[in-house]
Order: C-alpha cells, then structure tokens, then sequence
C-alpha cells in the first residue's frame, strides 16, 4: 500500500528543483524557485500537440533522428500544447514535447547519460537538471503516476531563439522507492502547480533545445488554468 507524506515533504524529495542558474534568468520572467516534474509521449494536430504515454517502450513520435524516450510502465506523462496553427511555434512545441518526455525518461531511470536527455538539454539547463535526477538516485527513488503539462505560450525572438511558459500539474505524481516499490503520496495542494518560463535554442542542426528554465511553484493561474 502507498505510503502518504505531507505535500511538502512530497516535493522536497521528488520535485525539489529550483529555478536554474542565475543566468537563466535573462531569457525568463519569472523569478522564484520551484519544483520539477516529468513528460513524454508525443502526437501532433495541426495547430496543437496532444499526447500521452505510459508504456515502457520507445514513443512512436520524435524527432528525425532523435534518441528514442523510454518510460516505465506506471509512468504516465500528458501534454497539451495549442500552438493555434503556428508551423514555426509547432516546431518549438514539439522540442519542448520531447525535451520534456526526455527529461522524465532519465529522471524515472536515474540517468543523467540518458542519450534522449543530452540530445535535448543544452546550456545551463543540463548540468542543472542532470544534478536533480543525481539526487533521486542518491534516494534511491524513482517516479510513478502521471504529470501534466498545458497552457502553453510560445514566442520566438528570432529565428533561432525562443521562449515558452507553461503549467505543470505534480497532483498525480509520486515518488517510490526502487527497492521495496513503496509509493509516497500526499494530498494534492496548490504546490502541486508549477507555472515554467523556458527559453529554447535552435542548434546549427534545426534541433530545438532547451537551455533555460525557471519555474514559479505554487501558481493559483496553473491551478485554475
């Protein structure tokens, strides 16, 4: 049976992120710390991406050439990003899409080699969120349940520079030890929401990475959104 713990202490050992390096702060508008969470899974619509995976084999969507993004099978990651017909922004999308998907895999893996999370994460946002998952294996944790990511904004700057915000929804996640399997869970709260300013970079290849990020835990909007 799953065990359950505060909210707080919840996130402090699963989620506990905090914004990025200082110098991510210029290409983000929001300034607090916050918690991190999980993604995968991946189909486009004209105009949005929709998607949802929780199997423990490769996602059948990714980019051209990209590394596949391997979930367990008890990990389910959702994310809904309406890009309103945008071809250039559904670009960016779908590198958010799978930088977060790739993210998540190495996280649920304890991996910070993960191929998919190299190939997506550059910049300050590496070594940052690779030192997360670091201290999930140091628990000896991994993750289960599902994580939601919508609401999102897209701008590009440039043609090869771009932001993005977005909400995060940690209500359905929970951290369980990979030894003996126990789940933690807590009773979902508004720090289950987490409101993401990112920014993203094309490389010389067309590959859009993420290379920044700062995130506001505890966001009302996210909460209602």
């Amino acid at each position: 049976m799953p065990s359950t713990t505060s909210t707080t202490a919840r996130h402090a050992a699963v989620l506990g992120c905090a914004g990025l390096a200082l110098a991510a702060a210029a290409a983000c508008t929001s300034s607090k710390p916050a918690g991190d969470g999980t993604i995968s899974g991946a189909q486009s619509t004209p105009g949005a991406i929709a998607s949802a995976s929780a199997s423990a084999s490769a996602t059948s969507a990714q980019p051209a050439g990209a590394p596949a993004v391997v979930l367990p099978p008890d990990l389910q990651i959702a994310t809904s990003f309406d890009t309103k017909g945008d071809g250039d922004k559904e670009a960016v999308a779908q590198g958010l899409d799978y930088a977060l998907r790739a993210y998540n895999g190495a996280f649920a893996a304890g991996d910070p080699e993960n191929a998919a999370f190299k190939y997506s994460w550059d910049g300050v946002a590496r070594p940052y969120m690779a030192n997360i998952i670091g201290q999930l294996v140091q628990r000896n944790q991994t993750i289960t349940g599902q994580t939601r990511y919508y609401a999102a904004a897209f701008t590009l700057t440039d043609a090869t520079h771009a932001a993005a915000t977005y909400c995060e929804d940690q209500s359905k996640g929970y951290p369980k030890d990979r030894t003996t399997g126990q789940v933690q869970t807590s009773t979902p709260s508004v720090r289950d929401f987490t409101e993401w300013n990112v920014g993203l970079e094309k490389s010389a290849q067309g590959v859009w990475r993420v290379t920044n990020a700062l995130g506001e835990k505890g966001s009302t909007k996210c909460q209602s959104a």
